[in-house]
C-alpha cells in the first residue's frame, strides 16, 4: 500500500469522536432518592401497608401506639387516613418500591389505588369518621 492509500485508508476507517455527556437525573428521581434516605420505610411488621410499623421503628416507639394515633386521628381530626395514605404512597417497602414512583414510571398498583383512595376520602370527609373535627 502507498502511503497515499494509507492515508486515503485511515480517513475512511476514522471513527468520530464522542464524548460521554453526564446525565442528570430528574427532579422527580431526586424527590424520591431524598425519600428513601430519609429513613423511614414501610414494615414487614403490617396490618394493612406497614406504615405504622416501619413509622414506630424509624421513632423507636411501639407499632401499637402508632396505629392508635392513626385511628385516633381518623376518627376524631380527619388527618389519619391522608397521613396514611400519603405514607403509604410515597415511603419504600422492604424492597425499595415507592408507589408512587412506580406509578408516575407507569406502573400503577392496586395499592397506590387504595392509598390515593385514602387521602381522597379524608379530603372529603374533611372533619374525621365521626365528623367532630378537632373537638379536643
Amino acid at each position: 500500500m502507498t502511503s497515499t492509500e494509507n492515508t486515503q485508508h485511515s480517513q475512511t476507517h476514522q471513527e468520530p469522536h464522542l464524548e460521554a455527556t453526564p446525565v442528570r437525573p430528574s427532579a422527580a428521581d431526586r424527590f424520591f432518592a431524598a425519600l428513601r434516605r430519609s429513613g423511614p420505610t414501610r414494615s414487614s411488621d403490617r396490618w394493612v401497608a406497614g406504615v405504622a410499623g416501619g413509622t414506630a421503628r424509624r421513632l423507636g416507639v411501639d407499632p401499637l401506639a402508632v396505629r392508635v394515633a392513626f385511628v385516633v386521628l381518623s376518627l376524631f381530626g380527619g388527618l389519619g387516613l391522608g397521613l396514611y395514605g400519603l405514607a403509604w404512597a410515597l415511603l419504600p417497602d422492604a424492597t425499595g418500591r415507592i408507589e408512587a414512583q412506580a406509578a408516575h414510571r407507569g406502573d400503577v398498583s392496586g395499592a397506590l389505588a387504595v392509598a390515593v383512595g385514602l387521602v381522597v376520602l379524608d379530603l372529603i370527609l374533611g372533619q374525621g369518621l365521626l365528623g367532630l373535627g378537632w373537638v379536643f
